[in-house]
């Protein structure tokens, strides 16, 4: 508040004139005078000579007016230091990190955070929850994007996006249940992503007398084309499955394996470095909101038809 009546004491000093000074400063009249008589009050001295009209200031008022000028150059090249250091902030290397099952949202993020952040220096990198959680500890990482419930809170901050469902998905035979119990799972043979589920999860999904462990998801889609196997993702990556007029999808029954939380995980620091909260921010931004809404719910066309009764 004293550096807004230094403002007023300096349009004072500029316009000579109370009125004029007051629509310099966008403010009334009253609100001038009562900001410097605010002034006056807390220095303890008469810093404006009154009469009918502006008539000077006080012997002790240019010694405040002195400072007042000071402190607004001050303030002045303040500003301009925050601004410069939020412009380098936003400069060098942002490295971030994600599972397999979370590349989806990596690239909605990057994509718009690549146009906005265009002096970064964006790098991506998939590893397992684990691996990404340390390199987050080491500082090797800037961000994570993956399973919060996978995380160990330990030195690190998470930050919820949503939860999504777990989908097993087919093209051996009609899913004629609107939500399929684990032993029904465990009794086809899985081809899985590797580090493309929750760690609880998979270790359910190990059960089956036959599993097929994959990096790529062009591999995934290819065994189950050919309808021999089956498999469980999360509904973000249904768009990375080729259509299939065959291939189904159904939601896992109710349970600790239905749904995962989905989040960032970075270091614990405050304040969070410029460029890591403008990622972060950008995922609340109305435009990224609606491409993760539209993402999520790629999967629905492949509902069995019993799910989209009960969806409608």
């Amino acid at each position: 508040m004293i550096i807004r009546n230094f403002e007023y004491l300096l349009a004072l000093a500029r316009e000579r004139h109370f009125s004029r000074a007051a629509a310099a400063c966008n403010v009334s009249q009253p609100t001038l005078s009562g900001g410097i008589k605010q002034l006056e009050e807390d220095m303890d001295v008469r810093i404006v000579e009154r009469g009918r009209t502006f008539e000077g200031f006080t012997a002790e008022g240019e010694r405040v007016l002195a400072w007042a000028q000071q402190m607004m150059d001050d303030c002045t090249r303040l500003k301009h230091e925050l601004r410069s250091f939020r412009e380098s902030a936003m400069q060098g290397p942002f490295r971030i990190g994600v599972l397999p099952a979370t590349t989806s949202l990596g690239t909605q993020l990057s994509v718009p955070f690549a146009e906005q952040a265009s002096q970064l220096e964006l790098s991506i990198r998939t590893a397992s929850s684990l691996e990404l959680l340390n390199l987050v500890r080491s500082g090797d990482l800037d961000v994570a994007i993956t399973y919060l419930d996978d995380t160990s809170s330990e030195g690190l901050a998470t930050h919820l996006l949503y939860r999504e469902r777990m989908l097993f998905f087919s093209a051996k035979s009609p899913i004629t249940s609107n939500r399929v119990a684990m032993k029904q799972i465990i009794e086809q043979p899985l081809c899985l992503l590797t580090a493309g589920l929750p760690a609880s999860l998979s270790e359910q999904l190990a059960l089956a007398p036959k599993v097929l462990y994959t990096d790529s998801i062009a591999m995934l889609a290819a065994h189950l084309r050919t309808g021999a196997w089956s498999t469980v993702l999360p509904q973000s990556l249904a768009n990375e499955l080729m259509p299939s007029p065959k291939l189904q999808a159904a939601p896992l029954q109710s349970g600790a394996h239905a749904d995962a939380a989905v989040g960032f995980v970075t270091a614990r620091v405050t304040p969070l470095p410029a460029s890591l909260h403008a990622f972060m921010e950008l995922a609340h931004t109305p435009q990224v909101v609606a491409s993760l809404r539209e993402m999520l719910s790629a999967h629905e066309p492949m509902l069995n038809s019993g799910v989209r009764k009960k969806s409608s």
